[in-house]
């Protein structure tokens, strides 16, 4: 078994040398155009890795036109107005063939790994997709039927759809307790010319960041993109709402059945945004409860009660009000201990688990425990920056979302500032009412479980 005072040591050298790294020669610039320009040389390397984030997520959607924005990213290497279809993709595999769009709830993503010879012709080909896009008809309905056949798909992943139904009744009025595909009849009910609208008010210079790094100069890259976005302007973005934080007044529960074997429990709790100064302390909190093998869901759950043969916690990154998410998957035909009965093994874990959140808004963390979730999670962030494509998504990503690219540089600080009176002040502050969703075998007969509060 892996010492943790060991396993600890091993995940802080790893982030004090991975992290220093990246901050020697980090350059941004803003065009006049409004383009961000962000560049790290790392130079020997050969290879170049481009992140372009578009400001357009689903804060920039409606319940009208949900989708559009995924929609128009599936479409959006497919032709431009200067180049046919075919003309792209041989563009493209020229320069590598690496060329990916991806939609996210805070951003839209483009990501592209060329080498430092076709470094030129991917920042063309990257200036013309995104000044010049052209949706044709063809391409649009055959993105759309790709997306309503993932939307159906989708529902065979138990875990995901129920994760997807926690979101739905965490948020009221935030854009993230929208499906994250979309809605089925919003994306049939999307033309060609709705895209084109969308992509002319979102996918202008003052609304993108460019991260590059590789081997390439901060002169270069900065000559490219003005060459890549010569005879643009900056443009008047729409007008969005404020998104309100939210408050969850009490807690819901909700229990479905599926033909399945296993038994899913699902806790959301509202959370704060990556710019929230609780970011930190949150962050800390959800690894001490349920991230890796020292935390206390896993020791106290499963090692020690043998309740869930998996479990753990999910805490997204997100721009906007976000949400902690403590799960189990167990058998639910296991009796535990003798005599118990189905509904009381299920009864027990859903108090176990709240019993461990509980804990935390009650006694401070040990400080072997504080020191393992901190290095833990500085351990698991440093690890997320081993690939060049890594590297610049991060510097990128922080820019999009408002925190600046700087903010990769302190990251381990921050971290490592939490102390564990700052665990239990969060875990007071956002841990309390929540949202639990369980999945059962259909076979199973519906007890109290969902009423007992």
């Amino acid at each position: 078994m892996r010492h943790p005072l060991l396993y600890s040591v091993i995940l802080a050298l790893l982030s004090l040398s991975a992290l220093p790294v990246f901050a020697s020669s980090i350059s941004k610039s803003v065009l006049p155009n409004g383009l961000t320009v962000i560049v790290k040389p790392e130079e020997s390397s050969g290879i170049v890795a481009v992140e372009v984030f578009i400001k357009a997520g689903a804060a920039e959607e409606r319940e009208s036109n949900a989708g559009i924005g995924n929609l128009v990213a599936r479409t959006l290497l497919a032709s431009t107005r200067n180049r046919r279809a075919e003309t792209v993709a041989a563009v493209i595999d020229a320069v590598g063939g690496n060329f990916q769009t991806e939609w996210h709830p805070d951003y839209t993503e483009i990501k592209v790994i060329t080498t430092k010879a076709g470094f030129d012709s991917t920042t063309s080909i990257l200036g013309d997709i995104l000044n010049n896009a052209k949706f044709e008809q063809k391409w649009v309905d055959r993105a759309r039927e790709e997306i309503l056949t993932e939307i159906v798909t989708q529902g065979d992943d138990v875990f995901q759809t129920s994760y997807e139904q926690v979101r739905m009744k965490l948020y009221q009025d935030n854009p993230y307790h929208r499906p994250t595909r979309g809605y089925v009849r919003s994306l049939r009910s999307i033309t060609v010319e709705d895209l084109q609208r969308f992509y002319q008010q979102y996918y202008v210079p003052n609304n993108i960041v460019v991260c590059v790094v590789g081997d390439v100069t901060p002169e270069r890259v900065l000559e490219r993109m003005k060459i890549a976005f010569a005879g643009t302007s900056s443009r008047t973005l729409p007008r969005l709402r404020p998104i309100p934080a939210e408050e969850l007044k009490e807690s819901k529960s909700e229990l479905l059945e599926r033909p399945i074997d296993a038994a899913y429990f699902l806790f959301g709790f509202l959370a704060p945004s990556v710019t929230s100064e609780d970011y930190p302390a949150m962050r800390v909190t959800a690894a001490a409860l349920g991230s890796g093998k020292g935390s206390r869901m896993f020791r106290n759950l499963r090692e020690t009660k043998g309740l869930a043969y998996e479990l753990g916690t999910i805490y997204p990154t997100m721009k906007n009000q976000s949400h902690v998410l403590a799960y189990l998957v167990t058998d639910p035909y296991r009796r535990v201990l003798p005599g118990f009965s189905i509904e009381m093994m299920l009864e027990e874990v859903k108090q176990a688990t709240l019993d461990e959140v509980s804990k935390l808004q009650k006694e401070l963390l040990t400080p072997q425990e504080l020191e393992r979730a901190k290095q833990y999670t500085i351990g698991t962030y440093a690890l997320q920056h081993q690939r060049l494509r890594d590297r610049a998504f991060h510097l990128g990503w922080l820019e999009t979302i408002g925190l600046g690219c700087e903010y990769d540089l302190t990251y381990a600080s921050k971290i490592e500032a939490v102390t564990a009176q700052d665990v239990q002040r969060v875990a007071k502050k956002y841990l309390n009412n929540y949202v639990m969703t369980i999945v059962l075998p259909e076979t199973f007969e519906k007890d109290s479980l969902v009423s007992k509060e």
